[in-house]
């Protein structure tokens, strides 16, 4: 049963909100008992019961309140397909589809505003302004004080066709290509796509401009990526410019990078059963000092002639050859890892760089990113 009165109050009222509501869904039920609506796009179905949403039991209550009265409590008690995470995003079970608001800022400048589509395998990508079925789940923010007046003042990123299982895990690659690939024109130090939620008092974070033009945007298609780990250990470097962590990404592919020799020792054990060589040859390869390991896999990295030559340019080495960089790589590695003030290591204090233009932390940083990023690049597409 529709209302037909109480569908022209609340196409009223939801006009600030999506102004083409029934070009957007399907309405199912509109009664004084609930209001069932389909997105068509996604085929989410939505139940509302007004019970939860307005205590007054009176007739002439005003259902154009429903609105500002739909919060997580309200949408979880009747729509046990979805899934809420805290004013940022959603996930439905029966559709495998879900969104999440989406930020690309530092403190200094607003959030450039931009669109893309990718795919992950068959999972589709899409990053712009939130879809129609996102504000309604979230209508509320468009009363707060912070709300920029349009919801193109947000960007949300959508996921269709991710089990639940794999959604983290796809969320942490998407941020990587988003940045590495499909990243705003203007890029400063420190910025990096975050998955927040809404802020409704202080600075708004989640910010795009509005009057920046927005350009047609292609469709890529990317592998899912094979090692998920480094790409997580990336996303949380971004965040706080963090060395240690670009460092763990190499670390984590000193093994995967004698794969070969991995191969051979196999191969040679399947023709001569010789179990005794083979572990042998395991436990060398395991052995090996971690200087060894990291210049193994320097030698691998495609163009890290490139982050050679940046060290060289800036004087955190004196030399192109690989060998002293590597050696110089780990020494800075152990100046930051080991914490102790050992005799054997140089502890690496941090200080305040204007005070200190001698020191090269800022340089080792970015010298662990590009090499974090042509690693992950390598190796995980």
């Amino acid at each position: 049963m529709i209302s037909l009165e109480m569908m022209f109050d609340l196409k009223e009222d939801y006009k600030r909100v999506i102004p083409d509501l029934l070009e957007e869904f399907d309405i199912l039920r509109l009664d004084k008992d609930e209001f069932t609506l389909k997105h068509k796009e996604t085929n989410i179905q939505i139940v509302l019961d007004w019970s939860e949403l307005i205590s007054d039991s009176d007739e002439n209550v005003n259902y154009r309140r429903v609105i500002k009265g739909i919060d997580q409590k309200c949408l979880e008690y009747r729509n046990s397909d979805l899934e809420f995470y805290n004013d940022c995003g959603f996930y439905s079970r029966s559709t495998n589809y879900s969104e999440f608001l989406l930020t690309y800022d530092s403190l200094l400048h607003e959030t450039p505003s931009f669109e893309t589509v990718f795919d992950i395998g068959e999972v589709k990508i899409e990053i712009s302004e939130p879809s129609s079925m996102y504000k309604i789940m979230f209508a509320r923010f468009s009363y707060s004080d912070w709300f920029e007046d349009d919801w193109d003042t947000l960007i949300t990123i959508k996921i269709y066709g991710c089990r639940k299982t794999e959604l983290e895990k796809t969320l942490q690659q998407s941020l990587f290509i988003v940045a590495s690939f499909h990243a705003p024109e203007i890029d400063y130090r420190g910025e990096y796509p975050q998955i927040i939620p809404f802020r409704y008092e202080g600075y708004n974070e989640i910010y795009n401009d509005p009057d920046e033009p927005k350009e047609e945007f292609d469709v890529y298609l990317y592998n899912p990526a094979k090692y998920s780990e480094p790409i997580a250990f990336y996303n949380k470097a971004r965040e706080f410019d963090d060395p240690i962590y670009y460092y763990r990404i190499i670390e984590y592919f000193f093994i995967i990078n004698q794969k070969s020799e991995i191969q051979q020792a196999v191969a040679f054990y399947n023709n001569s059963e010789d179990i005794d060589t083979l572990i042998r040859e395991m436990t060398n390869l395991y052995n090996k000092g971690e200087p060894k390991l990291l210049l193994n896999l320097l030698n691998k990295i495609d163009d890290v002639d490139e982050v050679i030559a940046y060290a060289n340019n800036y004087n955190v080495i004196d030399s192109d050859d690989i060998k002293i960089f590597s050696a110089e790589l780990y020494e800075y590695r152990n100046s930051i890892v080991h914490g102790k003030g050992d005799t054997r290591y140089k502890l690496n204090i941090p200080n305040i760089e204007i005070f200190h233009p001698e020191s090269k932390d800022s340089y080792w940083t970015e010298i662990l990113r590009k090499l974090a990023e042509k690693i992950i690049k390598q190796f995980c597409f």
